[in-house]
């Protein structure tokens, strides 16, 4: 297999059939609409696979996983979803469920119920690796003043203090 040895990106064949791609994308998409734009880039994508090595795939997707637990939380979002992504960066094994005014979000190593009254965060309460649920004052303050970010990081870091490898 011969690999082309990249010295400037003007004549760069790769990158010149990138870039010809999503201009025919482009061009597609003007015509058509998003579910017609989307179905085209998936086409235009498939046509030219990239293989990554195992060792790379992994790293790309433990990458993405980082980056989706560390995203800062966007101030300006619901409660509702500001609450979900709060969830998605405790891990893949968080659940958000519903409860008329409260929020319950479940981690095998944390419950938070959270209260919620017209879009504004009302009480918060923590539980930890299985023990009752307790008011948590600083956690509440953290997501009236609308620092879902912090609270998040906070929670990682008490999780994270313990090895994986205990159990009880």
């Amino acid at each position: 297999m011969i690999i082309e040895e990249r010295k400037s990106y003007e004549s760069n064949l790769e990158s010149i059939d990138s870039d010809l791609r999503l201009e025919n994308v482009r061009q597609n998409a003007e015509k058509l609409g998003w579910d017609h734009f989307a179905r085209s880039v998936r086409r235009n994508l498939q046509e030219k696979r990239q293989t990554l090595e195992a060792r790379i795939r992994l790293d790309v997707l433990g990458s993405l996983a980082f980056m989706k637990e560390h995203l800062p939380i966007d101030k300006e979002a619901s409660v509702t979803r500001k609450l979900q992504y709060f969830a998605e960066g405790l891990g893949e094994n968080c659940v958000v469920s519903s409860h008329g005014g409260y929020f319950c979000i479940k981690n095998p190593d944390v419950t938070v119920e959270i209260g919620v009254a017209e879009d504004n965060v009302s009480s918060c309460k923590i539980g930890y690796f299985g023990q009752p649920l307790f008011d948590a004052p600083e956690a509440l303050k953290l997501m009236k003043a609308g620092d879902f970010s912090k609270f998040r990081d906070a929670v990682a870091n008490i999780l994270s203090s313990l090895p994986k490898e205990i159990t009880v």
